[in-house]
């Protein structure tokens, strides 16, 4: 896999980390915290993947070119779960004012803690796409160390510039954002599966 597919892959995983964050960046977050959530989302988009790297080789060593197909599969099922959730029926609404006292008492509109062990599980929420991306990486050949590097600096940056962008056109842009992402999902997986 070349570094053009790689950035492409990175960025698709993480329009799940930038979405959210532009979500609560139209809420508002400190200059620290930005930088503390947007480290820790890169960290686990490090490690993540890594860890499925490691599983799908495995996997490829004991399955061979069907490791291949399984792999392009996880992709196409993760790009359009991505597609589709954009599409379905909100859950809950919450009014921007409850969600401004939320985040004034660390915490998110859903109550998730913006502290503490809250902001592993939600660097964790946002990393697990890395993870099964991993996984189906690991059943073809490609440059371990490049790619999780490359995969948690740009989850990491797009993390900081939706937190920061948020604050501007959060509404409008999350949703594409993830369509995008989806499409770029699946499009791999194609090419995973029919190259």
């Amino acid at each position: 896999m070349n570094l053009a597919w790689i950035l492409a892959l990175s960025v698709a995983l993480g329009a799940d980390a930038f979405s959210l964050a532009l979500a609560i960046g139209l809420v508002g977050v400190g200059k620290r915290m930005t930088l503390r959530l947007s480290l820790l989302v890169a960290v686990f988009h490090v490690f993540m993947p890594l860890g499925g790297l490691f599983l799908g080789q495995t996997l490829g060593m004991f399955l061979g070119h069907l490791a291949k197909g399984i792999g392009a599969l996880v992709l196409l099922w993760l790009g359009g779960r991505m597609i589709f959730h954009v599409w379905r029926p909100e859950a809950e609404y919450i009014p921007l004012s409850k969600a401004r006292a939320n985040l004034n008492r660390r915490q998110l509109p859903t109550g998730v803690s913006l502290s503490g062990i809250g902001m592993y599980a939600l660097a964790a929420s946002v990393s697990l796409d890395a993870l099964s991306v991993g996984f189906s990486l690991g059943t073809v050949d490609s440059r371990i160390g490049l790619t999780v590097l490359v995969m948690g600096t740009v989850a990491g940056i797009m993390m900081g510039g939706g937190l920061v962008l948020g604050r501007y056109v959060g509404s409008w842009l999350g949703k594409r954002a993830e369509i995008v992402g989806g499409f770029v999902l699946v499009i791999i997986g194609l090419r995973m599966l029919l190259g």
